[in-house]
């Protein structure tokens, strides 16, 4: 099966990139930006880079056909459907068409790690202080493509799994962190100085209407490594300094709790592996992954009011199952003490209450008590909650016979 579609596509998402001086010439070349670039980072270039400029035309139709390639079908449809599923969007979102969409209108440069190519707009070929910061990313991007291999770290996982994107997060992190330094950035202070928001608003290439229009998953799949990786990689310096940041990707961060809390990293402290054994029957395994710290704060976000609702969050993993037009979601997760995992229950409640228009009612099958009910006003999907001391297993189906069959059946751990 195909990798899914991983894309090396940045934003210049930090104001004071405007507001410092290079240490280079004013009008730098290609080969001293890459000079600088080794300076900073403390790693060598093994191979000549090949820089390929496109029009904006040219560079579209590129992005466009890479989109077709690596992001196939298959992926797109597992991905809207667990979306779907846990509620991060209440309807089926045309995952291809938004992400297109935003690539096309906001690429300047990108690195193929296929091919070990550097593509930038024509207009880059007159290298000046905007455009420079993006080849200083992209030149990153090939270092640590000759070092580490991109497309192995970043594993076989949907862009939309937790494991992806803490990977993706230290990758698009270090090559943000040494694109500030480049600007003249003091690393010692970065952490403290850096916007909570991804202010894309000062991006000077491209139209970012569709960035801003996409849903909450899209838009923060998109910019999350950016902001909190550069988080990551500045905390990892300041402990370990550039021998430290240089080995983050020997080692990637197995969780987003590792970018979110550094410290978690540092010390090695790895998620708790979390396995389902239940399967309905008739039914096939149709998508898997882990949801994480992350994205379980960002499906319980309030509007744009950002809280570690999943703080304490140890592990968890989720099975969609398929049987032609049905549907059977499982979702297990395990915490690191029982008030956490108690916080987060009564918090995931509300949301699916409010998401779906649920009434749950208690139930108890043996001793085992629980929560479950219907969605309004149609009815057409069930929904099933249980907590037991620090483990929280959710499931939703369209099928009430098989959740009932689940329910009865006493499945819960």
């Amino acid at each position: 099966m195909k990798q899914p579609f991983f894309f090396v596509f940045h934003f210049l998402i930090l104001p004071f990139f405007v507001c410092h001086t290079f240490l280079i010439p004013q009008q730098p070349t290609i080969e001293d930006i890459k000079k600088r670039v080794e300076e900073i980072g403390k790693l060598k270039f093994k191979n000549d880079i090949p820089v390929k400029y496109f029009s904006k035309v040219r560079m579209q139709n590129y992005i466009s056909t890479r989109v077709e390639e690596e992001y196939p079908n298959e992926w797109v449809a597992k991905d809207a459907l667990f979306i779907q599923l846990m509620g991060f969007s209440n309807r089926k979102l045309d995952l291809k068409k938004i992400r297109k969409k935003i690539f096309i209108n906001n690429a300047g440069g990108l690195y193929n790690e296929k091919t070990g190519e550097l593509f930038a707009l024509n207009d880059y070929r007159t290298v000046n202080m905007m455009n420079a910061m993006i080849i200083v990313h992209e030149l990153r991007h090939a270092l640590q493509d000759t070092y580490f291999d991109l497309s192995e770290i970043l594993g076989q996982y949907s862009d939309f799994d937790d494991r992806k994107l803490a990977v993706l997060s230290a990758v698009e992190g270090d090559a943000t962190f040494v694109m500030v330094i480049f600007n003249n950035f003091d690393p010692e202070v970065l952490s403290s100085t850096i916007s909570s928001e991804p202010l894309i608003s000062f991006s000077p290439i491209g139209n970012t209407a569709q960035l801003y229009q996409a849903p909450d998953i899209v838009r923060h799949q998109l910019t999350m490594p950016y902001i909190k990786g550069l988080r990551f990689v500045s905390a990892v310096y300041k402990k370990k300094k550039w021998k430290g940041v240089n080995k983050i990707l020997e080692s990637p961060p197995a969780s987003t709790e590792q970018i979110l809390h550094p410290e978690k990293y540092l010390k090695r402290e790895q998620p708790i592996p979390v396995t389902i054994d239940y399967k309905p029957d008739g039914y096939n395994l149709y998508h898997t992954g882990v949801i994480g710290e992350y994205y379980l704060n960002l499906l319980l976000k309030s509007q744009d009011h950002y809280i570690d609702h999943a703080f304490g969050w140890g592990g968890d993993s989720f099975n969609i199952y398929k049987n032609a037009s049905s549907y059977f979601l499982v979702w297990k997760s395990i915490w690191d003490k029982e008030t956490f995992c108690s916080d987060f229950y009564f918090d995931f409640k509300r949301f699916i209450e409010k998401r779906f228009q649920v009434d749950f009612k208690k139930g108890n099958i043996k001793g085992s008590l629980f929560i479950a009910g219907q969605s309004r006003p149609s009815g057409s999907d069930y929904f099933f909650i249980r907590r037991i001391r620090d483990r929280m297993i959710y499931v939703r189906s369209n099928d009430r016979n098989q959740m009932n069959k689940f329910i009865y059946g006493g499945n819960y751990d």
